[in-house]
């Protein structure tokens, strides 16, 4: 059975890509024509302008009669944005832009290490036991920090993690060795993100300088970090090497890494891969690709070649 989809929105508001309740409209009529339901939103989205995506959900009632369900992560960039207080406010001022009284999944986006896990982990279960979420999840966390919440809510009865997201696609497969054992081990969900590497695989070129307000700009709040992840010199090799062998059978580097990570990676019954976009006919190529079938094996070998050759520089999402 195939993983499932995730529809991403950090480029939806005024401020985004898309702009406008009438083309977001259009985008999750499409992406729920193709059996889909699930959305992934945060505070931050888009970038730098918090709560416009939420917004966005909330003016179009996406979570009315469960067409469309719904998961949002915390105010979490900044010290001080896991207290007690802080969570109590980005909380109650996210789920009256969603216009819900609660969500399927509440993450912390990023940890907040000014705060003490525990403190954080107390406001979270108290969250869960007002019914304002059914499962937590957590994001760009370190290994050990998994692992420390999760026996935390064993030991005290909290709610547990149930649910992380990560950065996963052809050029970042770290998670394979030592995160999903663990996610495995304490029955949490693996939901890969930047599947496409933010266009790296498709829109940027060795020696290309990245186009202003686009996903590499490094003025921009993603682009600092997608350059630092995947602006290196074996990468692009990798990238080359990629589009090399699937040219000789007609696929696009991005249809290989969506089909790639559906049906030859170590993603399973209970993940899911978040799907992102910035018009509506990129999400429709996507969505296409994805219901595609399996690689040829020569593609599926030389993409574990590249790995073997890149993965001490891989990219990892560890804030």
């Amino acid at each position: 059975m195939p993983v499932d989809l995730i529809l991403g929105t950090n480029n939806v508001g005024p401020h985004g890509k898309i702009k406008t309740i009438k083309d977001f409209s259009e985008i999750l009529d499409l992406y729920a024509s193709y059996g889909n339901k699930y959305l992934d939103c945060a505070y931050i989205y888009p970038a730098g302008f918090p709560g416009e995506a939420e917004t966005f959900l909330g003016e179009l009632q996406a979570a009315k009669d469960g067409k469309f369900v719904v998961d949002t992560k915390l105010d979490s960039f900044r010290d001080g944005a896991h207290t007690e207080q802080a969570i109590y406010v980005s909380i109650t001022s996210q789920l009256a832009r969603l216009k819900v009284d609660k969500i399927r999944t509440l993450y912390l986006h990023a940890p907040d290490r000014t705060v003490s896990f525990e403190a954080t982990h107390r406001v979270i279960n108290e969250l869960y036991q007002q019914g304002k979420f059914e499962r937590f999840g957590m994001s760009n966390y370190r290994l050990e920090e998994i692992i420390e919440f999760a026996e935390r809510a064993e030991k005290n009865g909290w709610v547990a993690p149930s649910a992380y997201e990560g950065l996963y696609n052809i050029v970042s497969r770290k998670p394979e060795t030592e995160l999903l054992p663990v996610l495995r081990k304490y029955n949490i969900s693996f939901y890969a993100y930047s599947p496409l590497a933010s266009g790296f695989f498709s829109n940027i070129k060795r020696g290309q300088d990245p186009a202003p307000g686009g996903q590499f700009d490094p003025n921009t709040f993603n682009g600092g970090y997608n350059q630092s992840w995947f602006f290196k010199d074996e990468l692009f090799t990798a990238i080359e090497e990629l589009e090399l062998v699937g040219a000789q059978y007609g696929i696009p580097n991005n249809a290989i890494a969506l089909r790639w990570l559906r049906h030859h990676s170590q993603l399973s019954d209970g993940d899911a891969i978040l799907v992102g976009y910035s018009k509506i006919e990129q999400l429709k190529q996507n969505l296409e690709y994805l219901e595609q079938g399996s690689l040829p094996d020569k593609i599926v070998q030389v993409i574990d070649s590249i790995w073997e050759s890149i993965k001490d520089s891989a990219p990892e999402s560890v804030f």
